[in-house]
């Protein structure tokens, strides 16, 4: 049995654990393929998103922004569209507006209560649009 009485921290992955990326990710990125009349299901949307995040984290480094606005370049390219630089900017811009699951803001003061809490993600300076929403982190 785990003796959670030994720990001082706990650590979260932000994205997926505490923050509903899928949502977020979905949100920001359904008016961009209804503008260009193109069709996906949500599932199918994730599965390329998935796709296209992990070929843009491929070296050389490039910070967050620059990955995500890739992956919009290359899913309007699967797509058959090109675009706008306002489009590509949407779903790093959309981060800010991604929420916590609706257990999460909850359970962190709880947490808190016992143990330091810290955040993570690959994400980097676009975490600091989020942390507010936990209140606690």
């Amino acid at each position: 049995m785990l003796d959670f009485f030994q720990f001082r921290a706990l650590t979260f992955d932000c994205y997926g654990t505490m923050i509903d990326w899928e949502s977020g990710i979905v949100g920001a990125l359904r008016p961009i393929i209804a503008a260009h009349h193109a069709h996906l299901s949500d599932a199918a949307l994730l599965d390329l998103y998935s796709e296209l995040e992990a070929a843009a984290q491929q070296p050389p480094f490039h910070n967050y922004r620059e990955v995500l606005q890739s992956v919009v370049r290359g899913i309007g390219q699967r797509l058959g569209f090109t675009p706008s630089d306002s489009e590509q900017r949407s779903l790093p811009d959309s981060i800010a507006n991604w929420m916590p699951f609706p257990d999460t803001v909850a359970a962190l003061p709880q947490l808190k209560t016992r143990f330091r809490l810290y955040a993570i993600s690959n994400i980097d300076e676009l975490l600091a649009a989020t942390a507010p929403k936990l209140e606690v982190v």
